[in-house]
């Protein structure tokens, strides 16, 4: 009976201590099920330093999906292209697995990728790279499967043809690909190849974005051959031309326009017209200031003189030709006055209703004094006469003076309506397949 109080106090302090060590299992085991705990488990052994595959001979596919998010900048003068691109990888980690039941249901976890392996994809023809996120995170899924978001901004070398400027179309290529694994250990998914909506660039507009999956065998320092999968991205631009019409091929037509308004306006008798000379050497200097503004802007290329710079160059010569043509007009016109030069009569004819009978002045020149008057009245007659025949050469002179100013007026206006069409056609003739 004495021992019966003894064995009653050790089977409560047993159940007391079993019931606590039940209670501190628990709040160990759900601290245990936490986040940190889950990576810190997953992360105990883990290496970043080899593929995360159970078996070697198990190809690690990538999938990838590249999106260009913004073209900065176009460079046509060293034919490079800089773009923000987003480069969203996912693949499968074998080591990277966990049951949500046994882990308070959680399916996806957030780690620095710094932490897990990482897929060594590289852009070959870059000549700067630039990640805008250097510390960012991974996302992983119970199942393994891991997503990183990758954030490039990258110039490429892009080879321009630009014979078609301001009207050109750019094709730039982007060689994407692993640097260190070949195809037996790593191949690439191209999910889609796709450019963001809110894109927007005011000079350039994003025509095509494709992909193509290609095959390429390198030599190694052994004799041996690498093979490796690379992806072909292939970037259409087109130029917007406004601003090149506006400021460039508009201002050109209209100058040269005038210009030759004004090198073939009509003018008057005493040919008084070295102002439309120096009209024509102005146009030509603006003309070369103009050409000087293309050539500034465009990359120095092999394949020709560009569209725009062809265009400046004939409107160019054609101020040269017009300023030319009008002064062979003013001298032509200035010789014709200074030497009192008759008309030919297909010219009298095309300018005069009916042809005047004209008294040369050679016939003028007769000595008519040799002959001596024989009273007052046969002199007064003579002189008459003679005062008769001034006035008659000086209509005449007059009259000729006035045909060779209409016939120069007339080469004036049919040199202008030449010029004028043959501006409107090169201009109409060059840019009729970018219209």
């Amino acid at each position: 009976m004495v021992l019966a109080p003894v064995i009653l106090c050790i089977l409560l302090h047993l159940s007391g201590v079993l019931c606590s060590d039940i209670f501190l299992n628990n709040i160990t085991e759900n601290e245990e099920k936490s986040e940190r705990t889950l990576i810190k488990n997953l992360l105990s052994n883990y290496s970043p330093y080899s593929r995360p595959i159970k078996d070697y001979h198990t190809v690690l596919t990538v999938s990838v999906h590249s999106q260009i998010y913004n073209l900065v900048e176009v460079n046509e003068k060293s034919e490079q292209i800089k773009l923000l691109l987003w480069f969203p990888h996912g693949w499968k980690d074998d080591y990277l697995t966990w049951d949500p039941e046994e882990w308070n249901g959680i399916e996806k976890i957030i780690i620095p990728k710094s932490l897990i392996w990482m897929p060594d994809s590289y852009i070959f023809n870059t000549v700067e790279e630039t990640e805008t996120l250097v510390n960012h995170n991974a996302r992983v899924r119970y199942d393994g499967n891991v997503e990183v978001d990758f954030n490039k901004l990258v110039d490429l070398k892009c080879p321009m043809s630009v014979l078609s400027f301001p009207f050109d179309y750019q094709l730039c290529a982007l060689q994407f690909g692993s640097w260190s694994y070949p195809s037996h250990m790593l191949s690439f998914n191209i999910i889609d190849a796709s450019v963001h909506e809110k894109n927007k660039n005011s000079e350039w507009d994003i025509i095509a974005f494709n992909a193509t999956k290609l095959v390429s065998q390198y030599n190694d320092t052994l004799g041996g051959v690498n093979v490796y999968e690379e992806i072909f991205y292939y970037l259409e631009v087109r130029r917007k031309p406004l601003y090149y019409i506006v400021v460039i091929i508009f201002p050109t037509f209209l100058i040269v326009t005038v210009s030759n308004i004004g090198l073939f306006t009509p003018h008057g008798v005493h040919g008084d017209r070295e102002e439309h000379v120096s009209l024509g050497l102005t146009t030509m200097l603006t003309m070369a200031v103009i050409l000087d503004m293309v050539t500034g802007q465009m990359p120095r290329s092999s394949e020709g003189i560009p569209l725009l710079g062809m265009y400046v160059l004939i409107e160019f010569l054609i101020s040269i030709i017009a300023v030319l043509v009008s002064v062979l007009i003013i001298f032509a016109h200035e010789r014709m006055l200074y030497l009192e030069a008759t008309p030919p009569n297909w010219i009298r004819k095309l300018f005069l209703n009916s042809e005047k009978f004209r008294v040369p002045l050679a016939e003028m020149e007769h000595d008519d004094l040799s002959s001596k008057p024989l009273d007052l009245t046969q002199e007064l007659r003579f002189c008459i006469e003679k005062v008769q025949k001034y006035l008659e050469d000086s209509e005449i002179q007059n009259e000729n003076q006035h045909i060779w100013q209409r016939f120069f007026s007339l080469a004036d206006i049919i040199c202008c309506g030449f010029f004028l069409i043959l501006n409107c056609f090169i201009t109409f003739y060059m840019f009729i397949d970018y219209a």
